[in-house]
């Protein structure tokens, strides 16, 4: 099945994702990384440290894009680094012209912008004193808080968003060849996407939570994550055409 351009006026046609495996990680993905040859994906993870930043333990692994077989490898491959240093470019490959806006502020975090925000604002015992409840206080505490929130802009359309987050470049968006003229990212519904330099876009139905779209250096495919569970990750490659 193919998401053809006709409906959004997109000249690249995006092949419904396929899972190539399922792989278990120590620590959270940062960078995801293809070979020239396209035969290997390579990634790197990280643990938080204690002030949440993915610092700690970087771990190293290789994953056949054919079969989706994991293994270990003793650092980033050079070729993963020369690859990650063109993918997290806030310069489109197209144009030196054209880039990423980035936009920095400092936010209130309200109940819905986090999972537990939904935790904290329920009910507890009652505080006497007050007339509220121990969940009226841990609410307003949490909603209090103030976070720095990063946003992605290109060409007027949002490709990434940090909320209390670490900020990763690269993170949310990867540039096709310089001859597609079109970058994948992860767009404000947490699905794949694909937008030109025409500002045509076309979301990619049935992904979800995506993190790391990296477009391989032929243009033939995109390679993504999405999260399965505890420590474990979801490798989907979508096949592209002209």
């Amino acid at each position: 099945m193919l998401i053809t351009a006709a409906a959004v006026a997109l000249a690249l046609q995006i092949a419904t994702p396929a899972k190539i495996a399922t792989i278990e990680l120590k620590g959270e993905p940062v960078r995801l990384a293809w070979s020239a040859d396209g035969a290997q994906l390579a990634i790197q993870t990280g643990e938080r440290d204690k002030a949440g930043m993915l610092n700690n333990k970087p771990r190293f692994y290789l994953v056949s894009s054919a079969d989706g077989k994991l293994s270990d490898a003793s650092s980033f491959p050079d070729w993963a680094d020369t690859y990650w240093t063109w993918k997290s470019n806030n310069h489109t490959p197209w144009s030196a012209a054209t880039s990423i806006d980035l936009k920095q502020e400092q936010k209130t975090l309200s109940a819905t912008s986090a999972p537990m925000g939904g935790d904290l604002a329920k009910g507890g015992s009652p505080d006497p004193a007050s007339g509220s409840t121990a969940g009226d206080v841990a609410r307003h505490s949490y909603e209090s808080q103030k976070v720095n929130a990063i946003t992605l802009t290109l060409m007027g359309e949002t490709v990434g968003y940090f909320e209390g987050m670490q900020f990763i470049p690269g993170y949310t968006f990867g540039w096709a060849p310089k001859d597609l003229a079109a970058v994948a990212y992860v767009n404000s519904g947490g699905h794949l996407a694909v937008m030109d330099k025409d500002k045509n876009k076309q979301q990619v139905e049935g992904t979800k939570n995506v993190i790391l779209p990296a477009w391989s250096t032929d243009g033939s495919k995109i390679a993504f994550l999405e999260k399965a569970g505890k420590n474990k990750y979801e490798l989907y490659v979508a096949g592209v055409s002209r």
